[in-house]
């Protein structure tokens, strides 16, 4: 096997290799190593990609270069999701109407009690608690 060309990079305890080789029989193959040092000395992976597959190889690794990136990014720290939460309560985090707000008076003073209404209006118990505030409804109603 002869070597045609080679790069390398070496990071910390790592060193990746980039040769460029032809096999006895004439074909040409990229090989990639990693050498690695660890306690027990070194570590070496290889890969081997040769000339017909080359093509297919570049355009799998730039797909997962991009995805990779794509990974990279800063994800959003919300410990929710509005999608997720919508599953489970559907009118979640849309805006309130008038005829919910009066719809929601009227079964407060009927006695309804709070998990009964998250039921009712398809929200969580504590937007319940916050609408009847904002609304006033126990000061209103003195419950």
């Amino acid at each position: 096997m002869n070597e045609i060309d080679s790069d390398k990079i070496t990071k910390g305890l790592r060193t990746y290799f980039f040769d460029i080789k032809k096999s006895r029989k004439g074909d040409l193959y990229l090989n990639i190593s990693e050498k690695k040092k660890t306690e027990n000395g070194f570590e070496h992976h290889r890969i081997m990609v040769f000339d017909e597959d080359l093509n297919d190889f570049i355009e799998t690794l730039k797909k997962s270069l991009q995805k990779f990136e794509k990974h990279k990014k800063p994800q959003n720290n919300k410990t929710y999701s509005v999608e997720k939460i919508r599953e489970t309560y559907k009118q979640a985090y849309h805006p309130w109407t008038k005829e919910d707000d009066n719809r929601l008076e009227l079964l407060f003073c009927q006695g309804k009690k709070i998990e009964e209404l998250a039921l009712i209006f398809e929200r969580n118990e504590g937007a319940i608690k916050a609408r009847i505030k904002k609304l006033k409804l126990e000061e209103k109603y003195s419950m």
